[in-house]
């Protein structure tokens, strides 16, 4: 009886040992899971943020050099002896201006960008600046072929910028990396600009808002150290690549830089220090338990288990929860299809590759035609429902590669890749406005109503400027077919003169900007711009033009001298007679200012009468001397309108005139200097005008104002 009682008590005791060991054991393997699932997720959120903030520190400084290596001085340093870049650097002096932008950038990053300079591709300096300091000419080097970011900059592809591995900066004594990006003048690489990136800087981007037992490194392919934080951390025991990794006691989380301008791929790794065992038996529960427990081993591995499980599923909850985040950040909650912000990235992505392929990228800007009256008639469930079967349609009748995205409200952007051209883009587009025309939508209460859209459509290639751009050629495609009646398909090639005059008043916005922007940069007198577009539109009224010729001459009337930015100041205020060599400054200022306005699409239209409007109708004028008829019409008028607002203007050289002293010296000059019938039109525009300012004479013989 009391064998058996000390068996059972024996046997019980066995169990409840056991029990008890392995509930210690598991107690101990739970709480480390989840403290590694915690360090987990603090590395891995720590290593993707360094990572964005590093890329953001590399895209900033090879944007800067992009900029920078525009700007016109450092081509301008090798303009050809006697061409007009020549004679502007001759007087303004490049060297000067580009120690100014590199020291600018030195101050406006003191702790970022330690050195700048820019270097002939024969090995020649032609500036240096450290520490926001330039270098004096005689102090630079003749040969810096040997230092180590040559080979790179020489080799940089033309609009591209390169960052380097890092290196001892010749220049500024520590640690960098450099930005480099070539100068291209005439289409020959002369020279590159570099940008010199202390790491000490990545080092401070590393250490902000880290803890203190967190150590990150920045480390190439190779698991060579480019920068880190001041907790150091064992080497990972094989290359970098992404993910989580263990060894040595450390829990390392590493995720790439997407910098795609690395010579070699950067890794951000983020490290700490995992908790042992033993460690987290010295807790009073952990340490009571483990005394009584070396008997519970069973219970333990179901701890155990219970505990990888729950860690598994926490760290599968987690991803899926940010996959999820994702994805409803690039998609339309409405249409499930694609968002605007996904749109434009895939534009990105398909026109670079289309780029490498030697195909294009169309892209067709849909808009459901009268959507309010939809809204209005049907209510917002009506409405939503034509904008799904919409979505489905359109879904429904591109090709699988194709991509489809609803940018907003009732308007839809369609990515069409490998194309090679217009015609394909349009053929597609119509197919899809012919599927949503041809069957009515089935609304929520039953009925059915008529629906059509308008497309506007582009060919897209990769040296036609930024995904942005495309769009906005989309876009006004898009309105013009809005324009010409709805439910049709215009192409960005088929826009037209009535286009462009019904986008003109955003032109004439654009146009007084610059003007403005250049009368006060030269001095000139506050309004002369405004009067002169104003006389200019009056002058075009008083001829009975068109309402598109009266614009074009106000455009004219705004532009006219923004070519005179490219003169300096003392030439342009200088008292007495200019030399031959200021003359032909001057004179080339409507050459300069036709080439500044073909980079505006909204102002090109402005462009003959910017270079003719110094032109003279005896054929004496410049740059081309047309004569008579030759000279555009609207170019006349900015001409007399130009000349008499100079008269009644103080000048450097000459007092200003009275109203009837101008209305004097241009008819004097009718018939040679200006068309007699412009004049006589502008004389009878202006004859209203009374001026109340007493002007000085002119001098003898000077003729009305050029």
């Amino acid at each position: 009886m009391r064998h058996s009682l000390y068996l059972r008590l024996a046997s019980a005791a066995a169990i409840l040992g056991v029990l008890l060991c392995v509930l210690g054991v598991g107690l101990i393997v739970s709480r480390q899971k989840t403290e590694q699932g915690a360090l987990d997720r603090g590395l891995a959120t720590t290593a993707g943020e360094k990572a964005a903030l590093v890329d953001t520190e590399l895209e900033r400084v090879r944007a800067l050099a992009l900029l920078t290596a525009r700007i016109p001085p450092f081509s301008e340093f090798y303009a050809d002896a006697g061409s007009q870049a020549a004679a502007i650097a001759a007087v303004a002096g490049p060297g000067r201006e580009i120690n100014e932008a590199l020291e600018y950038l030195s101050t406006l990053y003191p702790t970022r960008i330690v050195a700048a300079g820019y270097v002939d591709v024969d090995g020649a300096e032609n500036a240096r600046v450290v520490g926001a300091k330039d270098t004096a000419p005689e102090d630079l080097l003749k040969n810096v072929s040997n230092w180590p970011g040559f080979a790179q900059g020489v080799a940089t592809p033309e609009g591209q910028a390169e960052i380097s591995a890092p290196f001892m900066s010749p220049r500024a004594g520590v640690q960098v990396v450099a930005a480099t990006t070539p100068v291209v003048v005439d289409g020959r690489t002369r020279a590159f600009v570099e940008l010199e990136l202390a790491t000490s800087a990545l080092s401070g981007v590393l250490s902000s808002d880290l803890t203190g037992k967190t150590g990150v490194q920045i480390v190439d392919s190779s698991g060579n150290v480019i920068s880190g934080t001041k907790v150091s951390f064992p080497a990972l025991p094989h290359a970098p690549r992404a993910g989580l990794a263990s060894h040595g006691g450390w829990r390392y989380a590493v995720r790439p830089v997407p910098t795609a301008s690395l010579n070699t791929q950067w890794y951000v790794v983020a490290a700490g220090r995992t908790h042992s065992a033993f460690a987290l038996a010295e807790g009073p529960t952990q340490a009571s338990v483990l005394a009584l427990g070396l008997f519970m081993f069973a219970v333990a591995g179901l701890a155990l288990r219970r505990a990888q499980r729950a860690a598994a599923d926490s760290l599968k909850a987690e991803q899926v929860a940010r996959e999820e985040a994702e994805r409803r950040s690039r998609t339309d909650a409405l249409t499930g299809l694609f968002n605007r912000r996904h749109a434009v990235e895939h534009l990105a992505h398909e026109v670079a590759r289309s780029d490498r392929e030697g195909t294009g990228v169309g892209l067709l800007m849909i808009d459901i035609d009268r959507f309010k009256r939809v809204n209005d008639s049907q209510g917002h469930a009506g409405g939503d429902a034509v904008i799904v079967e919409v979505a489905r349609r359109l879904q429904v009748g591109v090709r699988e590669w194709d991509m489809v995205a609803r940018i907003g409200g009732e308007e839809f952007f369609v990515v069409v890749p490998s194309v090679t051209t217009e015609d394909d883009v349009a053929e597609l587009g119509n197919r899809l406005r012919e599927a949503i025309a041809d069957r009515p939508i089935r609304l929520p209460r039953g009925s059915e109503m008529a629906v059509t859209v308008s497309i506007g459509a582009v060919l897209v290639h990769r040296h036609e400027g930024s995904p942005e751009y495309a769009i906005d050629r989309a876009d006004r495609a898009l309105y013009a077919a809005k324009r010409r009646g709805r439910n049709r398909l215009c192409r960005f090639s088929q826009l037209d003169q009535l286009d462009l005059r019904a986008e003109q008043p955003e032109a004439l916005l654009v146009a007084e900007a610059v003007a403005l922007t250049n009368d006060l940069r030269r001095g000139a007198p506050a309004g002369r711009s405004r009067l002169v577009a104003d006389l200019s539109a009056a002058t075009s009224e008083r001829l009975g033009l068109s309402e598109e010729a009266i614009l074009l001459a106000t455009l004219g009337g705004w532009l006219r001298d923004v070519g005179k930015i490219a003169i300096p100041d003392a030439i342009l205020n200088k008292p007495g007679p200019l030399t031959q060599a200021e003359w032909e400054l001057v004179r080339a200022h409507p050459l300069v200012g036709e080439e500044l306005l073909l980079k505006f699409p909204e102002l090109t239209s402005a462009c003959p009468i910017v270079r003719h409007h110094h032109e003279r109708v005896d054929g004496t004028g410049y740059p081309d001397k047309l004569a008579g008829d030759a000279i555009p019409l609207a170019a006349r008028i900015v001409a007399v309108a130009d000349s008499y607002s100079a008269m009644i203007s103080d000048r450097p050289h000459a007092a200003k005139m009275t109203h009837a002293q101008a209305i004097a010296e241009l008819r004097r000059c009718s018939g040679t200097q200006f068309d007699a019938t412009v004049v006589d039109a502008f004389v009878a525009a202006t004859s209203s005008r009374q001026s109340s300012v007493s002007g000085g004479q002119r001098r003898a013989g000077s003729g009305a104002p050029a």
